[in-house]
């Protein structure tokens, strides 16, 4: 199915070694510093990979400085592998984290559960429910070029610093990567594919990537 859509772009020392049965150990927080007076706040989760945290590109975007908050609320320096402004996807390297990797899973409707941080409750989980697979006919995140991108339609209450987190699975598995909400419409939220992260996590470059300029 196709659609073009109007969207809102959603925008200390380590803690104990996490419990790798638990999917919320694997959500982090993302801040990002260098464009403006205040820090970019958002969500990411890590995938793969110990170490390799995926988040959203319009939350790094020229960031001069990138840190990870864990679970337990330790700050871990970044480096950015990968930044794709059309996918709107980052890759970070956070050698130094230590949480357990998500895998990738297939996407398909139905019930599911998403994988959030803020600076004030820390990780939360959230049971939504995947409504539709789109491809998704949009603006890239400098608002300069028109992409096309597999994406996720979801009933769920998306808030600011809600992207870059997971979408999973019933199983547990990452099946989409949270950037906006509806404009138009209450209770409705969207996430890239996991197919579209699924091919940058198999394209990262051997060397560090730069993050663009600020947005």
């Amino acid at each position: 199915m196709c659609a073009t859509l109007t969207v809102l772009a959603a925008a200390c020392s380590a803690g104990p070694a996490p419990d790798d049965a638990e999917p919320a150990n694997s959500a982090v927080g993302i801040v990002a510093e260098g464009c403006g007076l205040t820090a970019h706040l958002a969500s990411g989760v890590v995938v793969g990979r110990r170490g390799q945290v995926v988040t959203v590109a319009h939350a790094i975007a020229g960031a001069t400085s990138i840190s990870v908050v864990d679970h337990a609320g330790g700050l871990h320096p970044a480096a950015v592998l990968a930044f794709d402004k059309d996918r709107d996807l980052a890759v970070l390297a956070v050698p130094d984290l230590n949480a357990p990797a998500l895998k990738l899973g297939h996407s398909a409707p139905g019930p599911g559960a998403t994988l959030t941080w803020s600076r004030a409750n820390g990780v939360t989980d959230r049971k939504v429910t995947v409504s539709k697979r789109l491809l998704v006919t949009m603006e890239d995140i400098y608002v300069q070029q028109t992409v096309k991108r597999h994406g996720l339609e979801m009933l769920a209450d998306i808030a600011a610093g809600d992207s870059g987190g997971a979408v999973l699975s019933s199983t547990g598995d990452v099946i989409g990567i949270i950037y906006a909400r509806s404009r138009t419409r209450n209770g409705v939220g969207f996430a890239t594919d996991s197919s579209e992260l699924q091919t940058l996590l198999q394209t990262i470059p051997g060397t560090p990537s730069t993050n663009g300029r600020c947005n």
